[in-house]
C-alpha cells in the first residue's frame, strides 16, 4: 500500500486530488491510501513517518507548504515531496526541500498520473533500502546503507548510524530474516554489522567506521566468506 498526504486548504482541490489518487489505484492496481490534511501544522502533527509520499500546497493558512516542507525534512530527508500551486514561480523554491517536483492547479489527471508514476518508482527504491525506526517521540528513517552496526542490549537494539545512535524494542533475529539487510554479518550473538563498514578483521575483533567490535571465533569463517561473496558480487 502507498500512504499518501495530501495537504491542501481547498476543499475542492483535495477532494479532486482524492479522486485522481483513486483513480490512479484502479488503473494501476496499486492500493492508494490517501490521507487530507488542511495545513501544515496539522500534517506535522499527525507525522510518525507513517506516510510514503506527501503532496503540498504552497500556499495555505497557518503554515504554508514551504515551512512545513523544511520542517518535515529534519523528520524524514528522503519521503518524496510533490507541491501544488496556482503560482509556478514560487515552486522554484522547491530544490530548498529537495522536492521532487510541482503541479500547476488546476492540475490535470494526465499530469498528476505522470508525476505519481514517479512517485511510486522513489517509494518503491526507497523502501527496498531505509528502515523506520519507532521512536518514543516519533519514528526515524534510516538508509541501511547508513547503519554502522545493530547490538542487542536487555531486549533492545541499539542502531548505530551516520546520524547517531537509536534505540528500539526488538530482537536480532527480526533483522537477520530481513532481505534488507542481507549485507550485514552476525559476528556475535548481539551483534549485526554492516559489511560495507568493515575496515579490518582480525582474529577475535574487527573494525566497523573506526569502532573495535568484539567477533566471535566460530563466526569468524562464515563472516569472511559471506564477505568474499559480496565482493564477488554473489549478495546484494
Amino acid at each position: 500500500m502507498i500512504r499518501l498526504a495530501i495537504v491542501e486548504d481547498e476543499d475542492m482541490h483535495a477532494q479532486l486530488l482524492q479522486d485522481y489518487s483513486a483513480r490512479y489505484s484502479g488503473e494501476t492496481h496499486r492500493e492508494i491510501a490517501a490521507e487530507r490534511f488542511k495545513n501544515g501544522l496539522q500534517f506535522l502533527e499527525a507525522f510518525r513517518a507513517n506516510f510514503d509520499a506527501v503532496l503540498m500546497d504552497i500556499a495555505m493558512p497557518v503554515m504554508d507548504g514551504m515551512e512545513c516542507a523544511k520542517k518535515l525534512r529534519e523528520l524524514d530527508e528522503r519521503i518524496p515531496i510533490l507541491f501544488t500551486t496556482s503560482m509556478a514561480q514560487y515552486a522554484i523554491r522547491g530544490y530548498e526541500v529537495e522536492a521532487l517536483g510541482f503541479m500547476v492547479k488546476p492540475v490535470k489527471y494526465p499530469e498528476f498520473a505522470r508525476k505519481l508514476d514517479r512517485i511510486v518508482r522513489r517509494i518503491d527504491s526507497r523502501q527496498a533500502a531505509s528502515y523506520v525506526l519507532p521512536l518514543k517521540d516519533g519514528a526515524k528513517v534510516v538508509n541501511i546503507s547508513d547503519i554502522y552496526y545493530v547490538e542487542v542490549l536487555a531486549h533492545y537494539l541499539i542502531f548505530h548510524t551516520r546520524s547517531g545512535e537509536y534505540k528500539i524494542y526488538g530482537v536480532l533475529s527480526s533483522l537477520e530474516e530481513d532481505s534488507r539487510f542481507s549485507r550485514f554479518l552476525k559476528v556475535t550473538q548481539s551483534h549485526l554489522v554492516n559489511s560495507d563498514h568493515v575496515a579490518n578483521i582480525g582474529k577475535d575483533s574487527l573494525t566497523v567506521a573506526g569502532e573495535q567490535l568484539p567477533l566471535s571465533r566460530r563466526r569468524r569463517s562464515d563472516c569472511l566468506e559471506k564477505i568474499a561473496r559480496i565482493m564477488g558480487g554473489g549478495l546484494s
